[in-house]
Formats: structure tokens, C-alpha cells, sequence
């Protein structure tokens, strides 16, 4: 017990402990940085390929909504669905559904019966749910998303740093305590905001690998200039469209030729002014009246409540 209460930390003064416990616990940080570096930033980044999937790049920007907005874009450009009266159904003579990715029938059938178009990414992307685990096998196998046993020793590393710099610190903590000395204060920050800091940074989890990150960088940078292309109303294929939505979301249709399909999705909120109109109309009425000819000849109101005093 005695060699508990008197050994060289336990007796370390104050201001030396928290030189020696800093010490300690930026060696920690550092080590745990260091252990969970992610070890796909030592991989060459993954080449853009000539004819991108756009439902495998949608899945790595949006997951399984974004795999919903190319498809049922896809659909709806193609002539196999239509938008009539904010709903959506299936087109009247519609191609044959032969030549459709078995993700994009699925798509197709879930219209049998006409939907809200304002309810349909839902419905589309509850249709596409199954489908989701081919694209993530895909993005796995080119280590564009974090393995799961990565995540995991991300969190063992948490855990062992956090535990040696909370037992270090717990220890002195109570050692100072049962000596009487409670100016503790600093030892107790210095604990707690360096654990909240490992937690916050080593720990934090992503979707997205290193490489991931990179590729999908060089996407969006490579394929920026079809924002402005299709603002333009230039003309761009059906590929360049799935591949914008794929990226920049289905909002990017705004504006753009098929702006009628995003207002479908996205009807504009329109506000009710009569009510704001007609009580500005009552104020300065009464502004008029009580503050301009009742109080002398004042100008406001725009010159206006008659010949007030001539």
C-alpha cells in the first residue's frame, strides 16, 4: 500500500506531473494517429474509367437514394415512365422492358399503379434496396469504402489510448486527493479534452476510404463543367445527365431542360401575401392619419393625406 502513496509519480510535484502527463499524453495521440492512418493513402487513386457507371458512382456519393434518382431519371428520359399532373406512371407505349438493368425494372414495375411524384424517390429508393449490395460489393472489392474489421481496430486503438491516458490521470487524481492537495483542476481538463479529442478523431468513422475520398474528388472536378453545360441548355446525353445526377444529386436538374422533372419532385412553396399586403396597407393608413395630419405638416407618407395645413 505504502508503495501505492510514495513512489516516484505518486510523489512528482504538481507542475512537473502535468509536464510529464502532457508528455504522455501527446505521445498517445500521436501513436494512435499514427496506428489508424488509413492504408489505402499508400495505393495509387483508381483511374476514371472511359464510360463511368453512373449507379456505381451514385451509390458511393448518396448510397441507395442516389441509385433511386438515376433510375427513375433514367426511366422517365426513356420514355418508360411519364410525369402527367405531378404523378408518376407507367408511359403509354412504353419500350420493351427487355433491355433495362434488372435494377432499373424494378424500378419500373414499382410505377404499376400511378404515385405521387412528390412521394416517388421514396418509392424508388425502398425498390432499389435489394439491388444496393452489387454496387458495395463493387466499391469493397476497389477499396473505395472502409473495410468493417478497419472500423473495428480504429476502435481498439481508441480504447487502449484513452484507457492510458484516463489511468495515468485517475491514478495522480487520487493519490493528490488522499494527500489533501484538490488543486486538480488542470489535471482533470487535460484528461477529459484529450480523450474527447482521440474519440473525436481517431474514431470517427466514414463511409469512404482514403482512395475513396480522392476518386470520388476526381469525379466531381472531372465532371463539374456539365453543371454549367446544362444550365446552358447545351446539348448533353442521357449518359452526362445519369452521370450529373449520379454526383451533384437530382437537384442539378433545376434550371436545366428537364426542369419539369425537378419541379415535379420539387414543387415551389407558395406563400399567401394578401394578408401581409393588406395589413401593410392598414398601418400606413394609420400612419398617415395619426402621425402626418394629426401632428402638423410633415412629409411622409410620400406627400400624401391631402393639403394638411395648406
Amino acid at each position: 500500500m505504502d508503495s501505492l502513496l510514495h513512489n516516484p509519480i505518486a510523489d512528482m510535484y504538481g507542475s512537473q506531473f502535468l509536464l510529464f502527463y502532457g508528455s504522455v499524453i501527446a505521445i498517445t495521440l500521436l501513436a494512435c494517429w499514427r496506428l489508424v492512418q488509413d492504408p489505402t493513402k499508400n495505393q495509387p487513386l483508381r483511374l476514371i474509367p472511359s464510360v463511368p457507371d453512373p449507379y456505381e458512382i451514385a451509390y458511393l456519393r448518396f448510397q441507395k437514394a442516389g441509385i433511386a434518382y438515376v433510375a427513375l431519371f433514367n426511366l422517365l428520359v426513356q420514355g418508360y415512365l411519364q410525369i402527367s399532373e405531378k404523378s408518376i406512371s407507367h408511359a403509354p407505349n412504353h419500350p420493351d422492358i427487355s433491355p433495362l438493368k434488372p435494377i432499373e425494372q424494378e424500378v419500373f414495375q414499382k410505377f404499376s399503379v400511378p404515385s405521387a411524384a412528390i412521394t416517388s424517390l421514396t418509392s424508388a429508393t425502398q425498390s432499389v434496396e435489394s439491388y444496393c449490395h452489387i454496387y458495395e460489393g463493387q466499391l469493397h472489392n476497389e477499396q473505395l469504402l472502409s473495410a468493417a474489421n478497419w472500423q473495428e481496430w480504429k476502435m481498439k486503438v481508441a480504447l487502449i489510448g484513452g484507457m492510458i491516458i484516463f489511468s495515468l490521470g485517475g491514478y495522480k487524481l487520487i493519490i493528490a486527493l488522499a494527500k489533501g492537495r484538490y488543486n486538480v483542476g488542470f489535471l482533470i481538463i487535460m484528461g477529459v479534452v484529450s480523450i474527447i479529442w482521440l474519440f473525436g478523431q481517431v474514431n470517427g468513422r466514414s463511409r469512404l476510404s482514403y482512395r475513396g475520398y480522392k476518386y470520388l474528388q476526381q469525379l466531381e472536378e472531372a465532371f463539374a463543367p456539365l453543371k454549367s453545360k446544362t444550365k446552358n441548355f447545351g446539348v448533353c446525353s442521357a449518359l452526362e445527365y445519369n452521370l450529373l445526377i449520379a454526383l451533384f444529386g437530382i437537384y442539378t436538374l433545376k434550371g436545366t431542360t428537364y426542369d419539369s422533372y425537378y419541379q415535379a419532385f420539387f414543387p415551389p412553396i407558395i406563400y399567401s401575401t394578401t394578408r401581409t399586403t393588406s395589413s401593410r396597407s392598414t398601418s400606413s393608413g394609420s400612419s398617415c392619419s395619426s402621425s402626418s395630419c394629426g401632428g402638423g405638416c410633415g412629409s411622409s407618407c410620400g406627400g400624401g393625406c391631402g393639403g394638411c395645413g395648406g
